[in-house]
């Protein structure tokens, strides 16, 4: 799959395109059923398949004074992406001044972004300045151009509709089984091992440290969780949070993995948590602390056995 970033302008790409539109954060399974669509239409058409979505986050800049929390980064989205078989993934910048297209204008580009045969939207699909386009009328203005369209029924499960606004509130709430399901893969945190100020060591639980790039959905806390390590799965216990006993300000997610003694700074891991089991505190004291994470181990450890 091609990454494209470009502004929302055509530059003569090749070939006829079936796409589907929207932000993706998650790529849970609504998602996954749109994209499904697109490439059963591209090969029936014999065309290409592509999907276009935006970056940062439409939220981040419509909203800025409130904090977006991403399911995942544009890097892991992108990873995720990479695996469904799609040509081409077209990432728009979304700007201030892009954010006040009005509807009649974003049709008018995206019909001259590539050359269109089919798009394939959510159901909940809006678009143009304060989202004042709808599906219906991007269809009318679609059948003018010879351009197919079809909106997607929403993804029901357990009477729940799947969306990105759930799956962030049940990540918040420590719900990460029906995440699963939700998404139809663990969820997880992915990132390089940074060196850090190896408290965590001096403490005797030796951690290896991430720092996320965006604001995670998570509550601040200790989890029980898995790490991926190349092929290897391997149980531990993470705090995520600012580390405030030692006056910390970063949002890190500190891993402590049982049974591992390796120094792996610099590899691309992933942290899976499973289980919250309390909320991040401030102690008085370094041995408070220290008996503290003694008992989260056990308790991990024990999830584990």
């Amino acid at each position: 799959m091609n990454i494209i970033y470009k502004k929302f302008k055509s530059d003569s790409l090749e070939g006829d395109w079936a796409i589907t539109i929207g932000n993706f954060d998650g790529y849970h399974l609504g998602h996954q059923k749109l994209v499904q669509q697109v490439l059963e239409d591209s090969k029936k058409l014999n065309i290409k398949a592509g999907l276009l979505t935006f970056d940062p986050h439409p939220k981040k800049v419509l909203q800025s004074q409130i904090p977006f929390r991403h399911i995942y980064d544009l890097s892991n989205k992108c990873q995720i992406l990479e695996k469904t078989g799609l040509d081409a993934c077209f990432i728009i910048p979304f700007t201030t001044k892009f954010a006040k297209m009005d509807s009649h204008r974003f049709l008018e580009k995206l019909f001259s972004f590539v050359n269109l045969k089919k798009i394939v939207v959510g159901y909940d699909f809006n678009f143009g300045k304060a989202r004042e386009g709808s599906a219906k009328l991007m269809e009318q203005e679609a059948a003018k151009k010879g351009i197919d369209f079809i909106k997607m029924p929403a993804v029901q499960l357990d009477g729940l509709t799947v969306s990105s606004t759930m799956i962030r509130r049940l990540l918040f709430e420590g719900d990460f089984s029906k995440v699963s399901q939700f998404l139809d893969r663990p969820w997880a945190i992915s990132g390089v091992v940074q060196e850090g100020k190896k408290l965590g060591h001096t403490l005797g639980f030796p951690t290896i440290n991430l720092e996320p790039e965006v604001l995670l959905p998570l509550r601040r806390g200790v989890y029980t969780c898995k790490v991926q390590y190349g092929d290897r799965l391997i149980n531990g216990v993470c705090n995520v949070g600012i580390n405030p006993t030692f006056e910390g300000t970063t949002l890190k997610v500190e891993t402590h993995l049982f049974d591992f003694n390796e120094k792996i700074y610099g590899a691309s891991v992933s942290v899976i948590p499973e289980r919250f089991l309390r909320d991040e505190t401030k102690f008085d004291s370094i041995d408070a602390l220290k008996k503290q994470i003694n008992e989260d181990v056990k308790t991990a450890k024990a999830y584990y056995s």
